[in-house]
């Protein structure tokens, strides 16, 4: 299991950031890249009988002079579990047990994972979440003690999570995304610095946000969430049927297109195969062939 760690010099001092991938995931063809996302596109995408490619699932770590910032937990190996979504409504237990598949083993988990690094989980200063969805909010768990950041409007509308599943006692901290960051006009700094900022990029969800860290004036790494899961469907605005506004999330894309043409922009989704290879030759956004 190779964890991905890459060193940089910021204008706030050295910065470590560590990429692990939790498990993965696949979903049906029809729903994976959907021509009208949307609830009737996830309905008739249940009659495919076929996955698609199987995805990772990235958690992203910054070693900053602030502290340990953890983006998202990843994936519980508790949906191995026969009983895990009995939980839920027949539909959305019907989706995660049929149109969906999951696979992680025990020591994909992310507190294995850190041990591996030699960071224990209670050392964790921020979790920061990108969205409250299971394979994102699975290791949240391993964390009993360390604050939760999440966007105020993600907090409120919760679409697609299930509370149920979260462990008790977490401790929320609902951020208010009321600043503007380059062309994002919803944000929130995050460190004293200010190299570490919540924007919002709504679409997949309501409230669904990314993370940016600022390196210097001209170059940032794009912490993107599930925005697009690779940047081909970030270029041909390409999602999955289950994303909750197209028209929000084509903006979202756009803005994180714009930001590239005029600053670098390493680009890291979650459930991007190669993210952790263009974390470590710091391939950015227009460079890539994709585009």
């Amino acid at each position: 299991m190779e964890i991905f760690t890459k060193s940089f010099e910021s204008k706030n001092g050295k910065i470590k950031v560590h990429g692990f991938k939790t498990g993965k995931l696949a979903i049906k063809k029809a729903a994976l890249s959907a021509k009208n996302p949307g609830f009737l596109s996830t309905i008739l995408s249940f009659r495919d009988k076929f996955f698609g490619e199987w995805l990772p699932i990235w958690v992203w770590l910054i070693e900053h002079p602030e502290g340990l910032f953890l983006i998202d937990t990843g994936l519980s190996n508790d949906v191995k579990q026969n009983n895990y979504f009995n939980q839920l409504d027949f539909i959305s237990k019907f989706y995660f047990e049929k149109q969906m598949k999951f696979e992680i083993e025990d020591n994909e988990e992310i507190d294995k994972q850190l041990k591996k690094i030699g960071i224990n989980c209670s050392t964790i200063s921020k979790i920061i979440l990108t969205h409250l969805h299971i394979d994102h909010t699975g290791g949240l768990k391993h964390f009993p003690k360390i604050p939760v950041l999440v966007n105020q409007r993600e907090w409120e509308t919760k679409d697609g999570s299930f509370p149920k599943l979260f462990p008790e006692n977490l401790k929320i901290e609902q951020i208010k995304l009321e600043n503007r960051f380059e062309n994002f006009e919803n944000s929130f700094y995050l460190t004293k610095g200010k190299d570490l900022i919540m924007v919002e990029t709504q679409g997949h969800t309501r409230g669904h946000s990314s993370i940016i860290l600022k390196l210097n004036e001209d170059k940032f790494i794009f912490f993107a969430g599930d925005v697009a899961y690779n940047e081909k469907r970030l270029v041909e605005k390409i999602f999955s049927a289950t994303i909750k506004d197209n028209r929000k999330n084509i903006k979202s894309c756009n803005d994180i297109m714009n930001l590239a043409t005029a600053k670098g922009v390493i680009f890291l989704p979650s459930h991007d195969p190669e993210s952790g290879v263009r974390l470590m030759n710091g391939i950015e956004l227009l460079n890539s062939d994709v585009v």
